[in-house]
């Protein structure tokens, strides 16, 4: 080879790394505020030359992102990595030349030090298999293969399920499929909190366990997370991945989550009054709730109910309950007397409830407050036998797009009083159906995806497509136009028998549940004696997890009686 063409090919040569390898030089400020993400690259036992400009592409479609890639880990240096919020690794020396994985000290330092001092690290698929023996960095990275346990099928499809549904990463997502690789037993540090994972079939080679797939944790002052999933680029564009990582750079970077929040209407909320008829708080979409209250009614209720952006979560009069009327209170017996369903002999409940001296109080803020007093006589007959004074308190929706009603019910019985219900499966006359009273809810028909889950976690044994069971709070959610959403309801411990028993019902048919004071057995108050029951109601987008309803729990306990 001639000297011309010798310093041609070292030119080429030059001019290749210096595109494969550029590079990390101090980054200007971001436009607009943008999160600057550093990309490594430019090695990795799986095809990064086709997954890190997939990782490019989906940070800048979400709009967010100063996205910039180096292939050069010996660039970290601290001057460097200064100017970025949060480090993505799609870099790797597994199964490859040790070599590759002999980073000098001082950049090990700077690679730490960037997180610890307050900055981000997120780690997609293998990123994070490397550097076995530096324990720092497998507790940064939270999991990775360890050589003899971990081990992985053929790509194949299977479902994503979110765990950790009160982190801001998971918060507001719902299960999803995706054709990817799955990892089993991979090896997990123990500040690691598992946010979602896969079920691994055993025909697929798997455990026949749900796996980790996503994973967070801390890091000194800084966040880590790390996505298991994302194999290749068509794994890195299923919707489920796309969404978990532009949530897990923003919340690495920043420590909250803004992607896929609910957005608030345009436009003012306003209320709607119609005189001894409704309360309705609306905004450019239409009621977001309304209370019906006029006299006609069988009960007094909320319909519909709505979550911020829209979506429908109550049903009023379905057609196989119309005595079912979105959110209500309505007690079954009083005294052997049907105050719950309709008599089909006259188009009214046996028991007849009235109220009046209702008094409705809007504020400028948005907040609501209805008062009424209410009677319970056996139809035909002007004397009730038990009366109550209700406060129904609601308050805005907050930037979650969260709000909530807070019940209170002092209810005094004027003769003696007995409260019972259906009996229950194993009690003289029991049925499948029985244990139902009180304040009662029943879901929209279009809710998919259902799950119940109570302070004390998820509801995964129904008997009959029913479940009762003790609880301080209890929350049901599903899907609704693709996105998850939710009513929550809270058990203040000052009612009688708390922590509540609950009924729900989750059937082909029926979204329902009820805090049952008289589910495990009846009631019976004596002339004058007096009885409070106190709930918090939680509209919500998203799903709560046991975390969430327990930190609302103890909030509600802690408000003043009314």
């Amino acid at each position: 080879m001639n000297s011309r063409c010798l310093t041609w090919t070292v030119s080429v040569a030059i001019l290749i790394l210096a595109v494969l390898a550029p590079r990390v030089r101090p980054q200007a400020p971001a436009p607009q505020g943008l999160i600057r993400v550093l990309i490594l690259s430019g090695q990795n036992n799986h095809d990064w030359r086709s997954t890190t400009p997939k990782l490019v592409e989906i940070l800048k479609e979400g709009g967010k992102f100063a996205v910039q890639v180096t292939n050069d880990p010996g660039a970290l240096a601290p001057e460097a990595l200064a100017s970025y919020d949060v480090l993505l690794s799609n870099w790797n020396a597994f199964g490859l030349d040790p070599k590759a994985s002999a980073w000098p000290k001082p950049t090990r330092t700077a690679y730490l030090d960037f997180v610890k001092q307050g900055k981000g690290h997120v780690v997609v698929h293998a990123g994070s298999a490397s550097f076995p023996d530096w324990n720092d960095y497998l507790r940064l990275t939270l999991a990775t293969w360890k050589n003899g346990r971990t081990s992985h099928g053929p790509i194949h499809e299977f479902p994503v399920r979110i765990e950790k549904i009160s982190h801001p990463v998971t918060e507001g997502l719902g299960s999803f499929t995706t054709k990817d690789e799955l990892w089993n037993a991979p090896g997990l540090t123990p500040n690691a909190t598992v946010l979602a994972t896969s079920f691994s079939g055993s025909g697929q080679g798997g455990t026949g366990r749900w796996e980790p797939s996503v994973l967070a944790g801390s890091f000194g002052k800084g966040r880590t997370l790390t996505i298991l999933l994302g194999h290749d680029a068509a794994a890195m564009d299923n919707l489920g991945f796309k969404k978990l990582l532009l949530r897990a750079v923003e919340w690495a970077a920043t420590g909250r989550v803004t992607e896929g929040r609910p957005a608030m209407p345009a436009g003012p909320w306003r209320f709607e009054k119609t005189t001894s008829s409704s309360l309705a708080l609306a905004g450019p979409a239409g009621p977001l709730w309304r209370f019906n209250y006029a006299n006609n009614l069988d009960v007094p209720y909320f319909h519909p109910l709505r979550t911020t952006d829209g979506r429908l979560l109550t049903w009023d009069r379905p057609p196989d309950h119309l005595w079912h009327h979105g959110l209500w209170f309505g007690w079954k017996y009083i005294n052997k007397i049907n105050y719950w369903e309709i008599d089909p002999k006259t188009g009214c409940p046996e028991g007849k409830t009235t109220w009046s001296n209702v008094r409705v109080t809007t504020s400028r803020d948005d907040r609501a407050r209805i008062d009424m007093d209410l009677a319970y006589r056996p139809a035909g007959t002007e004397a009730p036998v038990l009366i109550e004074k209700r406060t129904i308190e609601i308050s805005p929706p907050d930037a979650e797009g969260v709000y909530t009603l807070d019940w209170t019910c002092a209810f005094k019985a004027v003769s003696m009083v007995f409260l019972d219900r259906t009996p229950l499966p194993g009690e003289i006359g029991g049925q499948t159906w029985g244990g139902y009273a009180g304040l009662s809810l029943r879901l929209a028909q279009a809710l998919t995806d259902r799950q119940a889950r109570t302070s004390d976690g998820l509801v995964e044994t129904w008997t009959e497509d029913r479940y009762r069971g003790r609880h301080a709070a209890l929350d049901y959610s599903g899907l609704v136009d693709g996105g998850p959403v939710g009513v929550a309801i809270l058990d203040h411990p000052s009612n009688p028998r708390s922590p509540s028993p609950w009924y729900v019902i989750r059937s082909a048919e029926m979204s329902f549940f009820t805090p049952a004071v008289l589910c495990f057995q009846p009631l019976t108050l004596r002339a004058g004696d007096v009885i409070v029951l106190r709930y918090r109601v939680i509209v919500h987008p998203g799903r709560f997890d046991e975390a969430r309803l327990k930190r609302e729990a103890a909030r509600f306990e802690g408000t003043a009686a009314k």
